[in-house]
């Protein structure tokens, strides 16, 4: 095998790699939407219904069930806030693109014929990756990164 056929098969593990954990992030996302829905969505309405019921006073609801409404209301607030959902959430939208994109990029390189400049921006890629790689603290699922692997190949 040749530098180049080498560096072009670096380049498609990476560009498999990328792909792979976009959709482990997509996967992650996908899975995290229930229980987003019940700790946003749900203690917002459970918060309205007893808030309402309190107010309108037309017994549909008792006071107690009023009041445990909005105490479970304010436990789910209290979860996704401290779990720091919204702030998981947002980086794995971040990087699932991210990851999309250096796919894309590594998949470019695959048209390059001149050793040293495919070696000089596989370089500035893995320099990429690296960085963004040491800064991020949201994982996917691993169950995600398996299932996404497993879809695109073992790599």
């Amino acid at each position: 095998m040749t530098g180049l056929d080498q560096l072009r098969a670096d380049a498609s593990s990476r560009r498999e790699e990328s792909a792979a954990l976009s959709v482990a992030y997509s996967k992650t996302l996908a899975w995290l939407m229930p229980a987003n829905f019940l700790l946003v969505i749900g203690a917002a309405l459970l918060s309205l219904v007893a808030g309402a019921t309190i107010l309108i006073d037309t017994n549909l609801l008792s006071k107690i069930s009023s009041g445990v409404l909005a105490l479970v209301s304010g436990a789910f607030t209290i979860i996704h806030s401290k779990l720091g959902c919204e702030q998981y959430q947002a980086e794995c939208k971040k990087l699932r693109s991210f990851h999309r994109g250096m796919a894309s990029d590594y998949s470019n390189l695959l048209s390059i014929d001149e050793v040293d400049e495919f070696k000089r921006r596989l370089t500035a890629l893995n320099d990429q990756v690296s960085a963004t790689m040491k800064s991020t603290t949201a994982l996917p699922f691993e169950s995600a990164l398996v299932a996404a692997k497993r879809h695109h190949g073992d790599v």
